[in-house]
């Protein structure tokens, strides 16, 4: 699927605010992201690669650590959705980072016949070492260019995250189509 196809399949609400000067440079800055990642990504998957081959973890297992880090604590049909996998899948997967000390389980005090999931301060750590791991890819790449580049990208990347945050600040907030008063 094409970038340009990507919008074209968003939700109507979401089409219908993005004006076409908008979509033609979002559709552009996506073309030059991509070239960044294939400067980018080889380094960090041969890294991701390594920490996950060092602690015998499946890529389904590292998704799981990363949303359990996102939204933590979740139940297993939370993080069953989240990872895309059955809830039998999800609650064995659970079982296997709960064995390695990476994930913790506990009864959720709303639903006793629920269990919630959260990391383990292990779990964190490996976390941890993969993004000093993807950060230092970055940093390999970015070095061997002149420092006035540097600050440039660092500015106007830092601009797009600041509208991203707030974008997420006004979407979060915003009521749900289907949210009344009575049930937000």
């Amino acid at each position: 699927m094409t970038d340009s196809e990507s919008l074209a399949n968003a939700p109507n609400s979401a089409r219908e605010e993005i004006s076409e000067e908008n979509r033609a440079a979002a559709v552009e800055l996506g073309q030059a992201m991509k070239r960044l990642h294939r400067h980018i990504s080889s380094r960090v998957m041969t890294g991701m690669q390594d920490e996950l081959q060092e602690r015998d973890l499946s890529f389904t297992q590292m998704t799981a650590l990363h949303q359990l880090r996102a939204l933590s604590p979740l139940t297993v049909t939370q993080l069953s959705e989240r990872t895309r996998l059955s809830v039998p899948a999800a609650s064995h997967l659970v079982e296997r980072l709960v064995q390695r000390g990476l994930a913790g389980r506990q009864e959720n005090p709303e639903n006793r016949r629920e269990k919630l999931v959260a990391l383990t301060d292990d779990g964190r750590d490996v976390l941890t070492r993969m993004d000093t791991g993807f950060v230092d890819a970055y940093i390999s790449v970015f070095a061997t260019l002149s420092a006035e580049s540097i600050q440039t990208a660092d500015r106007a990347i830092r601009t797009l995250l600041d509208q991203l945050d707030l974008n997420d600040l006004v979407f979060c907030s915003a009521p749900s189509p289907h949210s009344s008063p009575e049930n937000p």
